[in-house]
């Protein structure tokens, strides 16, 4: 434990200065919008949220208590849910063994730097969930069947923050049932395990429904958290090379687990310890997102279980050379713990070497205030403004929305116009909406699986006759971007 807390002590100040060093994150903007607009008298789903409703609630009621919607309270929060997240791993290996355990937390702070975790990302929450689940269900060897309802509690929260989660329970549905086939659990047990997981996950889920039936928001509810998450968002290879690049360090290491993991002795350890069954169908199950995009979050979800697994395996082999050499040398300790390090090294260098300086400097944000005050001064205090070059950045620096319910031109955005196709139309008229920015990219929407949809064609002709007859173009030395103002 001692070890562990010294960890800490080190990792918190290191982890803050590059988040802080970071920015914001693509993502990381919309749900700071999202959040900050329950200030404001917005409700959940007046705006499309990409992610599930509990991240942009928790992280409205977060930032409130942290100082605000700034550099330093965001940085804060960030760092304090990879530090959850470092202490869900801890109690989670120490299942196995302690030296287990700090071995796990040192891999999965690696993991948080370099799978995007410095951003604010709903992975994080989904991992602190996961993997308490995990320890609640198999703690004492999992004999007490309310450890498995309050597993499948932890994952509908889980759920609640990001949809992924549901992967979660399919991976303790399938170690249930491996289970029984290899006899370790006789068939009615089974059965009840697997209907206190499932009954538990409802739980959380049930609860929502009810609340957004309650406040007539049902249907919407469903649709931005079920419906489209697993049957509207498209599949896409745009970060592949990327995500093969910066966790490159982690798949060589799990390449060389697993072909050390089928070797003897190990082979017969990991057939007498069903822990690491569950820690490595959960992460199994996790990679199915992948199937879909391959950003380096997507995986974290995946890589807190399987760092469980790297973490037993190499105290096992520890286990095996104190047998034979009494002590651990310092010369081993040195030697891998190098190796980590020059993967590390490596994957940065390969990746994008500037990012080292986030680890140097402290950045200076006061330019942004210069771009925020521009925007509110053309809006004024009640005005709507639609941005889309730079949109989501300029949304939170100028503190002010768009009268559409969407706030990026992703694509859940071309899922919403084709049945909502003036919308644009709509919002150009409405004189509430007093400043737009559009035009010097040549691709103009974020939506780039869906360029020449007709859709989007269609929205992109609105938007330009709109600005023609209720706007006027104007460039201004303050502002670096050409703008439309209302007549």
């Amino acid at each position: 434990m001692t070890r562990f807390l010294l960890f800490l002590a080190i990792f918190c100040p290191i982890f803050f200065l590059f988040t802080y060093n970071s920015g914001y994150g693509y993502d990381a903007y919309e749900y700071l919008i999202i959040a900050r607009t329950l200030n404001k008298g917005y409700d959940l789903y007046d705006f499309i949220l990409s992610k599930s409703y509990l991240l942009y609630s928790s992280t409205n009621v977060l930032l409130n208590v942290l100082g605000g919607y700034n550099h330093l309270g965001v940085s804060a929060l960030i760092t304090l849910l990879a530090t959850g997240v470092l202490i869900s791993s801890w109690r989670a290996a120490r299942l196995f063994s302690e030296r287990t355990a700090f071995l796990a937390v040192i891999l999965t702070a690696a993991c948080c730097f370099f799978m995007e975790m410095n951003f604010l990302e709903p992975e994080s929450w989904v991992a602190i969930f996961g993997l308490n689940a995990f320890t609640l269900a198999v703690g004492n060897n999992g004999k007490q069947n309310w450890r498995w309802l309050g597993a499948g509690i932890l994952l509908g929260v889980a759920m609640c923050f990001k949809s992924v989660a549901a992967f979660y329970v399919i991976g303790f549905g399938a170690f249930i049932l491996l289970l029984w086939l290899t006899d370790r659990l006789t068939f009615w047990p089974m059965v009840c395990r697997g209907m206190f997981v499932l009954a538990g996950f409802a739980m959380p889920l049930l609860i929502s429904m009810l609340y957004f039936y309650a406040t007539g928001r049902l249907e919407t509810h469903l649709e931005w958290t079920y419906v489209y998450p697993f049957g509207g968002y498209p599949s896409h290879t745009l970060f592949l090379a990327k995500f093969l690049i910066k966790i490159s360090w982690l798949l060589l290491l799990l390449l060389v687990s697993f072909v050390v993991a089928v070797q003897q002795p190990y082979r017969t350890i990991y057939q007498r310890t069903p822990a690491l069954w569950l820690a490595l169908l959960l992460a199994s199950f996790a990679c199915v997102t992948m199937l879909k995009t391959q950003a380096s979050h997507y995986f974290f979800q995946a890589a807190v279980f399987f760092v469980l697994h790297l973490g037993f395996l190499a105290d096992q082999w520890l286990i095996h050379y104190e047998a034979r050499h009494q002590t651990i040398s310092y010369r081993l300790i040195l030697l891998s713990g190098g190796t980590l390090g020059l993967l590390l090294l490596v994957s940065v260098l390969l990746y994008r070497f500037d990012t080292i300086q986030r680890f140097l400097t402290i950045k200076d944000y006061q330019d942004e205030e210069a771009a925020g005050s521009f925007i509110r001064e053309q809006a004024g205090p009640q005005g709507h403004v639609l941005l889309f070059d730079n949109a989501m950045p300029l949304y939170y620096l100028s503190d002010r929305e768009p009268n559409v319910p969407f706030i990026f031109t992703e694509m859940q955005t071309t899922h919403y116009l084709e049945s909502h196709p003036d919308t644009y139309g709509r919002a150009l008229a409405d004189t509430s909406l007093k400043f737009v920015i559009f035009g010097t990219r040549s691709s103009l929407i974020d939506d780039s699986t869906a360029l020449t949809k007709p859709v989007n064609v269609h929205a992109i002709q609105q938007l330009r006759a709109g600005l023609q007859k209720h706007f006027v173009q104007v460039q201004d030395p303050r502002f670096p971007l050409p703008y439309w103002r209302r007549k």
